[in-house]
């Protein structure tokens, strides 16, 4: 089937009706990460609940003439701390049972997830704390375009979109976390004002954090 041009396509809120289509578009976009290790059933649940929390939001790019098919998405939050407690805590009853049947599975991804839930916290630096005052700091949690559509400017489209609204929200910055060795994902972020700040590790992996000034474009 055709896909429809860029310049076609409806950039509309990412909503719980997207969530098996955004956890379909994830694990394309990321066979190897360990929120696809997790399973499809997991994904969906993590993107059903999402758009339901108060710190996460998203948007969703679409065919108009198909809106129900998902051809690309970026989700962030504006506290990936409190999102992390909210889906550890609060909302640990809807994850429970596709997480315990999973970890059942494979018990190695135990370690991973309590490591996702706590690294928020264990990597965050007095700068960081600091920025968590009036000025805000948001995070880009992921980034998916269907394959077809790649190098057509649809996740340029996303993430200008996105730091829109997180402008609107009042956050002075946007976060954004790349494995050390993706290289094509750091390139991208550079190209649209991300910046290097500091690496860490996670999984037992380099991680890079990069983040983007949002005062200063809005003056732009």
């Amino acid at each position: 089937m055709t896909n429809p041009p860029i310049e076609c396509l409806t950039v509309t809120p990412l909503t719980s009706a997207y969530a098996s289509e955004a956890a379909r578009l994830h694990r394309e976009g990321q066979p190897g990460s360990f929120l696809t290790a997790l399973g499809d059933e997991v994904l969906t649940v993590l993107y059903r609940l999402l758009p339901q929390s108060n710190v996460g939001f998203g948007f969703a790019a679409v065919d108009p003439l198909r809106p129900e098919r998902l051809l690309g998405f970026v989700s962030a939050t504006t506290s990936v701390g409190a999102l992390f407690l909210e889906m550890g805590l609060r909302r640990f009853p809807d994850f429970a049972p596709v997480l315990l049947h999973r970890f059942m599975q494979k018990p190695a991804l135990t370690l991973r997830a309590t490591e996702t839930i706590l690294y928020p916290f264990l990597h965050e630096t007095p700068d960081d704390k600091s920025s968590r005052g009036e000025s805000s700091t948001g995070e880009l949690l992921s980034i998916m375009v269907k394959p077809a559509l790649r190098s057509l400017g649809l996740g340029s489209l996303l993430v200008a979109v996105l730091k829109a609204e997180c402008r609107r929200r009042g956050l002075a910055a946007l976060d954004v976390t790349v494995a050390a060795a993706n290289q094509g994902a750091q390139r991208f972020y550079v190209r649209h004002g991300f910046t290097y700040r500091r690496t860490f590790s996670l999984y037992g992996q380099p991680m890079h954090l990069y983040r983007a000034p949002l005062a200063e474009e809005s003056c732009g």
